[in-house]
């Protein structure tokens, strides 16, 4: 019974760090198009170069949407700790290879 608490907690805890990784890529990607839309306000920007940006964020979220539905989920919550900067001990043993293959250890 406590394993089955225990994993529910886990899924629980991957389920937020999986949503706050959700919300930091998608913000990252907002901001350049909010920065956009303040030059375009001010009449820095031109109308055609913003629907572009418009354009360009729409397909960068298309791939965030990917990313997140077709990434194997281990993966997907290891990269959310390595990108938010929470990997354990135990995640740098168990994934080594792979946390090289994504650059990890080259500016630690």
């Amino acid at each position: 019974m406590e394993d089955k608490l225990n994993s529910k907690q886990k899924k629980q805890q991957e389920r937020e760090l999986l949503d706050e990784y959700h919300k930091l890529v998608t913000e990252q990607a907002l901001d350049p198009l909010y920065q956009a839309f303040l030059d375009w306000k001010q009449a820095t920007l031109p109308y055609y170069d913003l629907t572009e940006r418009i354009h360009l964020f729409h397909k960068k979220n298309q791939d965030i949407y990917k990313d997140f539905e077709y990434t194997g989920r281990k993966e997907l919550v290891l990269l959310a700790k390595l990108k938010l900067g929470r990997l354990t001990e135990e995640d740098i043993l168990e994934n080594k290879w792979l946390l090289e293959q994504w650059g990890y250890g080259d500016n630690n």
